[in-house]
């Protein structure tokens, strides 16, 4: 979770400031529809707290400028639109009580706040032995932050979710890593299945030119795509350019990739889309199970077109999120052709929450259905072309997929 991919974060955009015109007409307090957020607008500042039934906490707090960019009305009711998702607000008359508590950093606390996070807000729900973990679980005494990551991981852990992390200081950990995707990543910013390429890092990407007029582009670092700010998404899109100029073809690998922004994603897919793609809508989570309209994901296209040249992406069980999301936008257009093993089936970016103690969970909380109607969180996207990584693959410096790749 380098970038939190709490949606309302975009509100907070400056220091903070008394005199934002544009945020008067939208003063107040909101609650959103699912997600568990309340927006408080007052004064030219937006105070974002995230609210649950264990607990309600500030996230982030700031000048409200530029508010009117990302929300307006609908109606009585408040809309925000980020990057393609849609979060709702309903107003209230007042503060929450429980959002004026001070945090409680106590392990039982911050227990009770993940319990909360994930039965309000995981998308498709919990597995049949969650209570049987709950009833298991054993509070760590305070000051014990290595016993309470232990319990909390314990207890996600069964979910086998890539998108299901934990941030509790410096460490990220999420409920299902891919040790293959994990050392293939580290064996490719070293170049090390690359040996006769000449590899250049740019932006979080790898960019390897093997010979014979034929380029390959990687999304092969830790980071995943970086972030959705400008100056970002500036750098990615020069790597993609240089890297598909002159090319005849062109191989994305996202084996190893899951975090990140899905907007940079989508940025990717607009070099390969020939016309204005909806290539997914969302649907989020309520805390009763159901779910409503959240948006969708588009790609629109370059003023120049597409790439002409062929396409081959490299896909893995490392591969879930914003990469998933990128793959399930490609797979099926002209040119394309799909390596590897199956992906994840996870093609979302998790909603963050904040707990007491200052840590970060990522929950993901949104289904993702494709153009075809089908749901594919926990729908993996199947290869065409099956070419199994494995570590003694990546010890050797084999690598079948780029092999294959080579080989279309």
């Amino acid at each position: 979770m380098k970038a939190r991919a709490l949606v309302a974060v975009g509100l907070v955009l400056g220091a903070c400031s008394t005199a934002v015109p544009e945020a008067e007409p939208f003063a107040g307090v909101w609650a959103s529809e699912g997600w568990g957020i309340v927006l408080d607008i007052h004064g030219g500042e937006a105070d974002i707290y995230e609210i649950s039934s264990a607990q309600c906490l500030l996230a982030s707090s700031g000048s409200a400028r530029n508010i009117d960019e990302v929300v307006s009305f609908e109606g009585q009711r408040l809309v925000l639109d980020d990057g393609g998702r849609v979060v709702r607000f309903d107003r209230l008359e007042a503060l929450p009580a429980a959002c004026a508590v001070d945090p409680d950093p106590a392990p039982a606390t911050v227990l009770a706040t993940v319990v909360a996070a994930v039965e309000e807000h995981y998308h498709p729900g919990v597995d049949a032995a969650w209570e049987d973990r709950l009833a298991a679980l054993v509070v760590p005494p305070e000051g014990d932050t290595a016993a309470l990551a232990a319990a909390v991981k314990g207890l996600l852990a069964p979910l086998g979710d890539p998108q299901v992390a934990l941030q509790s200081g410096g460490d990220v950990w999420t409920a299902a890593s891919s040790p293959v995707a994990t050392a293939l990543a580290i064996a490719l910013g070293e170049g090390a299945l690359l040996p006769d390429a000449d590899v250049v890092a740019a932006g979080g990407l790898v960019v390897a030119d093997l010979g014979g007029g034929v380029r390959y582009l990687g999304f092969l670092r830790l980071g995943g795509f970086a972030d959705s700010d400008s100056g970002s998404q500036r750098t990615l899109a020069g790597a993609l350019d240089l890297s598909l100029e002159g090319a005849s073809r062109i191989v994305l690998d996202l084996r190893a990739t899951a975090a990140g922004a899905e907007t940079e994603a989508l940025l990717v897919a607009t070099r390969f889309v020939a016309s204005t793609t909806v290539v997914a809508t969302y649907e989020a989570r309520l805390g009763d199970g159901s779910m409503v309209a959240s948006g969708e994901a588009v790609a629109h296209p370059m003023p120049t077109g597409p790439f002409a040249g062929s396409v081959v992406l490299l896909i893995g069980p490392g591969t879930s999120g914003p990469a998933e999301l990128l793959a399930l936008a490609l797979a099926d257009l002209p040119g394309v052709t799909v390596v590897g093993e199956p992906t994840a089936g996870s093609p979302r970016s998790p909603l963050v929450r904040s707990l007491p103690n200052g840590w970060l969970l990522g929950v993901p909380n949104i289904e993702v259905t494709t153009a075809d109607g089908m749901p594919r969180v926990g729908v993996p996207l199947m290869p065409d072309v099956m070419a199994p990584l494995t570590i003694d693959d990546i010890t050797a410096g084999h690598d079948p997929g780029l092999e294959a790749a080579v080989a279309l």
